[in-house]
Protein backbone atom coordinates (compact mmCIF):
# COMPACT_ATOMS: atom_id res chain seq x y z
CA UNK A 1 0.00 0.00 0.00
CA UNK A 2 1.54 2.77 -0.69
CA UNK A 3 1.65 6.30 1.72
CA UNK A 4 0.66 9.04 0.72
CA UNK A 5 2.14 12.62 1.74
CA UNK A 6 -0.27 15.06 0.26
CA UNK A 7 -2.49 15.66 -2.89
CA UNK A 8 -0.61 18.31 -4.85
CA UNK A 9 -2.52 21.60 -4.77
CA UNK A 10 -1.37 21.21 -8.76
CA UNK A 11 -3.36 18.67 -9.75
CA UNK A 12 -6.86 18.66 -10.94
CA UNK A 13 -9.96 17.71 -7.87
CA UNK A 14 -13.29 16.61 -9.40
CA UNK A 15 -15.97 18.86 -8.31
CA UNK A 16 -17.44 17.82 -4.87
CA UNK A 17 -21.10 17.48 -4.92
CA UNK A 18 -23.11 20.13 -3.13
CA UNK A 19 -23.87 19.43 0.69
CA UNK A 20 -25.35 21.54 3.38
CA UNK A 21 -24.67 19.38 6.57
CA UNK A 22 -26.22 20.59 9.85
CA UNK A 23 -23.74 22.46 12.27
CA UNK A 24 -23.99 22.67 16.14
CA UNK A 25 -23.07 25.74 17.94
CA UNK A 26 -19.15 25.86 18.72
CA UNK A 27 -17.44 27.53 21.46
CA UNK A 28 -15.78 30.64 19.78
CA UNK A 29 -12.28 29.23 20.52
CA UNK A 30 -13.14 26.94 17.73
CA UNK A 31 -13.28 26.03 14.39
CA UNK A 32 -15.06 24.06 11.90
CA UNK A 33 -14.09 22.28 8.41
CA UNK A 34 -16.93 22.05 5.59
CA UNK A 35 -17.87 18.95 4.40
CA UNK A 36 -15.12 15.97 4.07
CA UNK A 37 -16.43 14.03 1.02
CA UNK A 38 -18.90 14.00 -1.56
CA UNK A 39 -20.65 10.52 0.31
CA UNK A 40 -23.60 11.94 1.39
CA UNK A 41 -23.26 9.53 5.01
CA UNK A 42 -20.43 11.37 5.64
CA UNK A 43 -21.89 14.94 6.18
CA UNK A 44 -20.45 15.76 9.91
CA UNK A 45 -17.43 18.43 10.49
CA UNK A 46 -14.04 18.50 11.77
CA UNK A 47 -13.75 21.00 14.51
CA UNK A 48 -10.37 22.25 16.05
CA UNK A 49 -10.09 23.14 19.93
CA UNK A 50 -6.90 25.00 20.23
CA UNK A 51 -7.73 25.79 24.13
CA UNK A 52 -6.75 22.12 24.41
CA UNK A 53 -4.21 20.36 26.23
CA UNK A 54 -4.52 17.44 23.26
CA UNK A 55 -2.17 18.84 20.11
CA UNK A 56 -3.86 19.56 17.24
CA UNK A 57 -2.78 17.43 14.35
CA UNK A 58 -3.82 14.68 17.37
CA UNK A 59 -7.52 15.66 17.52
CA UNK A 60 -7.72 16.17 13.54
CA UNK A 61 -6.35 12.68 13.58
CA UNK A 62 -9.52 11.06 15.96
CA UNK A 63 -12.07 12.73 14.64
CA UNK A 64 -10.64 11.42 10.71
CA UNK A 65 -10.17 8.10 12.05
CA UNK A 66 -13.42 8.04 13.97
CA UNK A 67 -15.12 8.60 11.15
CA UNK A 68 -13.64 5.67 8.95
CA UNK A 69 -13.92 3.30 11.99
CA UNK A 70 -17.96 3.98 12.70
CA UNK A 71 -18.19 4.09 8.78
CA UNK A 72 -19.01 7.82 8.27
CA UNK A 73 -16.30 8.05 5.56
CA UNK A 74 -16.83 4.86 3.52
CA UNK A 75 -13.96 2.65 1.45
CA UNK A 76 -13.23 5.19 -1.22
CA UNK A 77 -13.90 7.94 0.28
CA UNK A 78 -11.81 11.48 -0.61
CA UNK A 79 -10.53 13.47 2.01
CA UNK A 80 -10.22 17.08 1.29
CA UNK A 81 -6.65 18.14 0.23
CA UNK A 82 -4.86 19.74 2.05
CA UNK A 83 -4.53 23.26 2.05
CA UNK A 84 -8.11 23.13 1.64
CA UNK A 85 -8.74 21.63 4.75
CA UNK A 86 -5.78 23.64 6.40
CA UNK A 87 -7.08 26.66 5.35
CA UNK A 88 -10.83 25.44 5.85
CA UNK A 89 -9.46 24.89 9.75
CA UNK A 90 -7.01 27.71 10.42
CA UNK A 91 -4.02 25.09 10.37
CA UNK A 92 -0.45 25.34 9.13
CA UNK A 93 -1.17 22.33 5.90
CA UNK A 94 2.28 20.68 7.42
CA UNK A 95 -0.06 19.94 10.06
CA UNK A 96 -2.53 18.24 7.86
CA UNK A 97 0.21 16.80 5.81
CA UNK A 98 1.29 15.43 9.01
CA UNK A 99 -2.21 13.88 9.97
CA UNK A 100 -2.67 12.16 6.84
CA UNK A 101 0.58 10.58 7.01
CA UNK A 102 -0.54 9.01 10.67
CA UNK A 103 -3.55 8.01 8.71
CA UNK A 104 -1.83 6.14 6.28
CA UNK A 105 0.77 4.85 8.39
CA UNK A 106 -1.98 3.21 10.07
CA UNK A 107 -3.90 1.50 6.90
CA UNK A 108 -6.62 4.06 6.84
CA UNK A 109 -6.03 5.64 4.07
CA UNK A 110 -4.44 5.26 0.75
CA UNK A 111 -2.97 7.99 -1.86
CA UNK A 112 -3.85 7.04 -5.98
CA UNK A 113 -1.87 9.49 -8.60
CA UNK A 114 -4.08 12.39 -9.53
CA UNK A 115 -6.77 11.79 -7.17
CA UNK A 116 -5.79 12.84 -3.82
CA UNK A 117 -6.38 10.94 -0.08
CA UNK A 118 -9.02 7.98 -0.22
CA UNK A 119 -9.90 5.66 2.67
CA UNK A 120 -8.53 2.57 2.07
CA UNK A 121 -10.59 -0.07 0.44
CA UNK A 122 -10.23 -2.30 3.95
CA UNK A 123 -9.28 -0.02 6.64
CA UNK A 124 -7.93 -1.44 9.87
CA UNK A 125 -10.36 -2.82 12.73
CA UNK A 126 -8.65 -0.88 15.44
CA UNK A 127 -9.69 -2.59 19.21
CA UNK A 128 -6.41 -0.65 20.68
CA UNK A 129 -6.00 1.47 23.51
CA UNK A 130 -5.22 4.76 21.20
CA UNK A 131 -8.50 4.16 19.20
CA UNK A 132 -10.45 4.05 22.09
CA UNK A 133 -8.41 6.76 23.29
CA UNK A 134 -9.57 8.84 20.35
CA UNK A 135 -13.41 7.87 20.84
CA UNK A 136 -13.13 9.14 24.66
CA UNK A 137 -11.65 12.39 24.21
CA UNK A 138 -13.90 12.81 21.05
CA UNK A 139 -16.96 12.85 22.95
CA UNK A 140 -15.63 14.51 26.08
CA UNK A 141 -15.13 17.07 23.93
CA UNK A 142 -18.30 17.13 22.55
CA UNK A 143 -19.99 16.80 25.85
CA UNK A 144 -18.00 19.82 26.85
CA UNK A 145 -19.07 22.34 24.24
CA UNK A 146 -22.58 21.12 25.16
CA UNK A 147 -22.11 22.15 28.91
CA UNK A 148 -21.51 18.73 30.91
CA UNK A 149 -18.88 17.67 32.92
CA UNK A 150 -16.55 14.37 32.54
CA UNK A 151 -18.32 12.80 35.54
CA UNK A 152 -21.73 13.22 33.72
CA UNK A 153 -20.67 11.74 31.03
CA UNK A 154 -18.90 8.69 32.61
CA UNK A 155 -22.00 8.54 34.43
CA UNK A 156 -24.53 8.69 31.11
CA UNK A 157 -22.26 6.28 29.38
CA UNK A 158 -22.30 3.42 32.21
CA UNK A 159 -26.13 3.55 31.96
CA UNK A 160 -26.24 3.66 28.43
CA UNK A 161 -24.16 0.53 27.80
CA UNK A 162 -25.74 -1.42 30.54
CA UNK A 163 -29.00 0.00 28.82
CA UNK A 164 -28.04 -2.25 25.64
CA UNK A 165 -27.25 -5.15 26.57
CA UNK A 166 -31.12 -5.50 27.79
CA UNK A 167 -34.54 -4.45 25.93
CA UNK A 168 -35.25 -0.85 25.99
CA UNK A 169 -38.51 1.26 25.10
CA UNK A 170 -38.22 0.25 21.52
CA UNK A 171 -38.21 -3.15 19.22
CA UNK A 172 -34.20 -3.05 18.92
CA UNK A 173 -34.17 -4.31 15.00
CA UNK A 174 -30.29 -5.59 13.55
CA UNK A 175 -30.45 -5.10 9.75
CA UNK A 176 -27.59 -7.11 8.41
CA UNK A 177 -26.01 -6.52 4.65
CA UNK A 178 -22.81 -6.95 3.15
CA UNK A 179 -22.27 -3.48 3.07
CA UNK A 180 -21.78 -0.82 5.54
CA UNK A 181 -23.15 1.79 2.93
CA UNK A 182 -26.19 -0.92 2.18
CA UNK A 183 -26.78 -1.50 5.90
CA UNK A 184 -26.50 2.05 7.27
CA UNK A 185 -29.29 3.17 4.84
CA UNK A 186 -31.71 0.44 5.13
CA UNK A 187 -31.63 0.57 8.80
CA UNK A 188 -32.57 4.31 8.42
CA UNK A 189 -35.48 3.15 6.35
CA UNK A 190 -36.78 0.42 8.63
CA UNK A 191 -36.31 2.76 11.25
CA UNK A 192 -38.81 5.55 9.12
CA UNK A 193 -40.71 2.83 8.63
CA UNK A 194 -41.93 2.48 11.69
CA UNK A 195 -41.63 5.77 13.74
CA UNK A 196 -41.59 6.04 17.73
CA UNK A 197 -41.39 1.84 17.69
CA UNK A 198 -38.42 0.88 16.11
CA UNK A 199 -34.92 1.44 16.58
CA UNK A 200 -32.59 -0.40 14.00
CA UNK A 201 -29.05 -0.25 13.60
CA UNK A 202 -27.17 -1.61 10.29
CA UNK A 203 -24.37 -4.59 10.39
CA UNK A 204 -21.96 -6.37 8.15
CA UNK A 205 -22.86 -10.12 8.07
CA UNK A 206 -19.70 -10.78 8.96
CA UNK A 207 -20.55 -8.55 12.53
CA UNK A 208 -23.63 -10.11 13.24
CA UNK A 209 -22.68 -13.03 15.80
CA UNK A 210 -20.56 -10.52 17.97
CA UNK A 211 -23.24 -7.91 17.89
CA UNK A 212 -25.79 -10.10 19.27
CA UNK A 213 -23.30 -11.46 21.38
CA UNK A 214 -22.64 -8.07 22.87
CA UNK A 215 -26.27 -6.03 22.94
CA UNK A 216 -29.73 -7.01 23.02
CA UNK A 217 -31.78 -7.46 19.74
CA UNK A 218 -35.30 -8.50 19.51
CA UNK A 219 -35.10 -9.30 15.76
CA UNK A 220 -32.70 -9.83 12.54
CA UNK A 221 -33.97 -8.96 9.32
CA UNK A 222 -31.76 -8.99 5.92
CA UNK A 223 -33.15 -9.16 2.35
CA UNK A 224 -33.82 -12.62 1.08
CA UNK A 225 -30.37 -12.74 -0.74
CA UNK A 226 -28.57 -13.15 2.42
CA UNK A 227 -31.54 -15.21 4.53
CA UNK A 228 -29.50 -18.51 4.88
CA UNK A 229 -26.34 -16.85 5.71
CA UNK A 230 -28.21 -14.91 8.60
CA UNK A 231 -30.16 -17.82 9.30
CA UNK A 232 -26.84 -19.61 9.95
CA UNK A 233 -24.93 -16.79 11.83
CA UNK A 234 -27.80 -16.33 13.88
CA UNK A 235 -28.12 -20.09 14.95
CA UNK A 236 -32.06 -19.63 16.43
CA UNK A 237 -31.00 -16.78 18.93
CA UNK A 238 -33.10 -14.67 17.38
CA UNK A 239 -36.02 -14.25 14.84
CA UNK A 240 -34.84 -13.49 11.24
CA UNK A 241 -37.00 -11.59 8.80
CA UNK A 242 -35.83 -11.67 5.19
CA UNK A 243 -37.37 -8.75 3.39
CA UNK A 244 -37.94 -8.77 -0.43
CA UNK A 245 -37.37 -5.94 -2.49
CA UNK A 246 -38.68 -4.33 -4.81
CA UNK A 247 -39.87 -5.80 -8.30
CA UNK A 248 -37.53 -3.03 -10.18
CA UNK A 249 -34.69 -4.89 -8.43
CA UNK A 250 -36.00 -8.68 -9.74
CA UNK A 251 -36.53 -6.71 -13.23
CA UNK A 252 -32.95 -5.63 -13.28
CA UNK A 253 -31.54 -9.21 -12.04
CA UNK A 254 -33.86 -10.86 -14.92
CA UNK A 255 -32.12 -8.33 -17.53
CA UNK A 256 -29.07 -9.24 -16.30
CA UNK A 257 -29.64 -13.08 -16.57
CA UNK A 258 -31.64 -12.87 -20.30
CA UNK A 259 -28.44 -11.35 -21.45
CA UNK A 260 -27.16 -13.01 -25.05
CA UNK A 261 -24.47 -15.39 -24.13
CA UNK A 262 -21.17 -14.14 -24.48
CA UNK A 263 -22.16 -10.65 -23.34
CA UNK A 264 -20.22 -8.84 -20.66
CA UNK A 265 -21.79 -6.90 -16.81
CA UNK A 266 -19.62 -4.64 -15.33
CA UNK A 267 -19.36 -4.76 -11.44
CA UNK A 268 -18.37 -1.10 -10.10
CA UNK A 269 -18.56 -0.94 -6.41
CA UNK A 270 -16.45 1.29 -3.73
CA UNK A 271 -14.45 -2.03 -3.26
CA UNK A 272 -13.59 -4.95 -4.79
CA UNK A 273 -15.73 -6.79 -2.07
CA UNK A 274 -18.41 -5.02 -2.72
CA UNK A 275 -18.44 -5.66 -6.53
CA UNK A 276 -17.55 -9.89 -5.04
CA UNK A 277 -21.15 -9.58 -3.61
CA UNK A 278 -23.04 -7.99 -7.00
CA UNK A 279 -21.55 -11.01 -8.82
CA UNK A 280 -22.60 -13.54 -6.27
CA UNK A 281 -26.30 -12.53 -6.13
CA UNK A 282 -26.04 -12.96 -10.11
CA UNK A 283 -24.74 -15.86 -9.91
CA UNK A 284 -27.68 -16.86 -7.69
CA UNK A 285 -30.22 -15.74 -9.88
CA UNK A 286 -29.11 -18.41 -12.28
CA UNK A 287 -27.08 -16.19 -14.66
CA UNK A 288 -24.73 -18.33 -17.48
CA UNK A 289 -22.76 -17.28 -20.05
CA UNK A 290 -22.38 -14.16 -19.23
CA UNK A 291 -18.88 -12.65 -18.23
CA UNK A 292 -18.74 -10.57 -15.53
CA UNK A 293 -15.94 -7.82 -15.34
CA UNK A 294 -15.34 -6.07 -11.59
CA UNK A 295 -13.72 -2.52 -10.93
CA UNK A 296 -13.24 -0.87 -7.85
CA UNK A 297 -13.00 3.02 -6.88
CA UNK A 298 -9.15 3.82 -7.90
CA UNK A 299 -8.78 1.20 -10.31
CA UNK A 300 -8.32 2.87 -13.16
CA UNK A 301 -7.25 -0.23 -15.74
CA UNK A 302 -10.31 -2.17 -14.64
CA UNK A 303 -12.65 0.57 -15.03
CA UNK A 304 -11.11 1.31 -18.34
CA UNK A 305 -12.17 -2.48 -19.12
CA UNK A 306 -15.59 -2.48 -17.66
CA UNK A 307 -16.33 0.67 -20.10
CA UNK A 308 -14.82 -0.76 -23.34
CA UNK A 309 -16.27 -4.24 -23.16
CA UNK A 310 -19.26 -4.20 -20.73
CA UNK A 311 -22.46 -4.33 -22.28
CA UNK A 312 -24.16 -3.57 -19.20
CA UNK A 313 -22.55 -1.40 -16.30
CA UNK A 314 -23.68 -2.04 -12.47
CA UNK A 315 -23.05 0.92 -10.04
CA UNK A 316 -23.29 0.25 -6.13
CA UNK A 317 -24.88 2.80 -4.11
CA UNK A 318 -21.78 3.53 -2.97
CA UNK A 319 -20.47 3.73 -6.29
CA UNK A 320 -22.84 6.36 -7.44
CA UNK A 321 -22.07 8.52 -4.61
CA UNK A 322 -18.28 8.73 -5.68
CA UNK A 323 -19.36 9.72 -9.20
CA UNK A 324 -17.91 6.39 -11.22
CA UNK A 325 -21.13 6.90 -13.25
CA UNK A 326 -19.49 10.31 -14.93
CA UNK A 327 -16.53 8.08 -15.88
CA UNK A 328 -18.30 6.02 -18.97
CA UNK A 329 -19.06 6.27 -22.25
CA UNK A 330 -22.78 5.69 -23.36
CA UNK A 331 -24.53 6.30 -20.56
CA UNK A 332 -27.76 4.22 -21.92
CA UNK A 333 -25.58 0.95 -20.11
CA UNK A 334 -25.49 2.30 -16.41
CA UNK A 335 -27.83 0.43 -13.98
CA UNK A 336 -28.40 1.64 -10.51
CA UNK A 337 -27.77 -1.42 -8.04
CA UNK A 338 -29.86 -0.53 -5.70
CA UNK A 339 -33.32 -1.58 -4.29
CA UNK A 340 -36.74 -0.56 -2.44
CA UNK A 341 -38.14 -2.77 0.24
CA UNK A 342 -41.38 -4.50 -1.11
CA UNK A 343 -44.39 -3.80 0.84
CA UNK A 344 -44.52 -7.35 1.60
CA UNK A 345 -41.27 -7.27 3.16
CA UNK A 346 -42.51 -4.59 5.14
CA UNK A 347 -45.53 -6.34 6.14
CA UNK A 348 -43.20 -9.42 7.29
CA UNK A 349 -41.16 -7.03 9.20
CA UNK A 350 -44.33 -5.29 10.99
CA UNK A 351 -45.29 -8.99 11.66
CA UNK A 352 -41.98 -9.70 13.57
CA UNK A 353 -42.23 -6.25 15.45
CA UNK A 354 -45.84 -7.05 16.91
CA UNK A 355 -44.74 -10.22 17.89
CA UNK A 356 -41.72 -8.78 19.59
CA UNK A 357 -44.08 -6.71 21.25
CA UNK A 358 -46.43 -8.90 22.25
CA UNK A 359 -43.88 -10.76 24.20
CA UNK A 360 -42.61 -7.99 25.61
CA UNK A 361 -46.43 -7.25 27.42
CA UNK A 362 -45.85 -10.33 28.36
CA UNK A 363 -42.69 -10.82 30.05
CA UNK A 364 -42.28 -9.79 33.92
CA UNK A 365 -42.68 -5.72 34.22
CA UNK A 366 -39.36 -6.23 36.62
CA UNK A 367 -37.46 -6.66 32.76
CA UNK A 368 -37.83 -2.68 32.26
CA UNK A 369 -40.03 0.49 32.69
CA UNK A 370 -43.58 -0.63 32.67
CA UNK A 371 -44.65 2.81 31.56
CA UNK A 372 -42.35 3.29 28.64
CA UNK A 373 -43.02 -0.33 27.71
CA UNK A 374 -46.80 0.45 27.90
CA UNK A 375 -46.04 3.46 25.57
CA UNK A 376 -43.97 1.70 22.80
CA UNK A 377 -46.63 -1.46 22.85
CA UNK A 378 -49.56 1.65 22.17
CA UNK A 379 -47.85 2.45 19.47
CA UNK A 380 -47.03 -0.42 18.31
CA UNK A 381 -50.65 -1.23 17.72
CA UNK A 382 -51.70 1.94 16.14
CA UNK A 383 -48.98 1.40 13.64
CA UNK A 384 -50.64 -1.78 13.20
CA UNK A 385 -54.21 -0.84 12.56
CA UNK A 386 -52.77 1.59 10.51
CA UNK A 387 -50.51 -0.67 8.55
CA UNK A 388 -53.44 -3.73 7.81
CA UNK A 389 -55.99 -0.86 6.44
CA UNK A 390 -53.64 0.69 4.06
Amino acid sequence: MSRPDSPSPQQPERPERPQQPERGQLPANATTAGPLTSTPAASSALDVERDSDVPISTQIYWQLAYQIDSGRLLPGSRLPPVRDLGAALRVNPNTIRSVYKRLADNDYVMSRHGAGTHVADRPPQRRGAEALAGLVAEMLRRAAQAGFTADEVASATFAAATERKRPGEHVHVLFAECTKADAAYDAERIAAAFPGIVEAEGSLLEELAERIERFHYDLVATTTFHADEALAIVGGQLPVVAMLVGPGFIDLVHEVAALPSGSNVGLVCASDRGAQNIAETLALSGTTGVGVLTAAYGDEAGLAKVDREADIILLSREALALGLDEQFDRPERIREWTYEFDPSGLELLRRAIERALAARAAASPADGPPAKRTTAERAGRERATVASSG
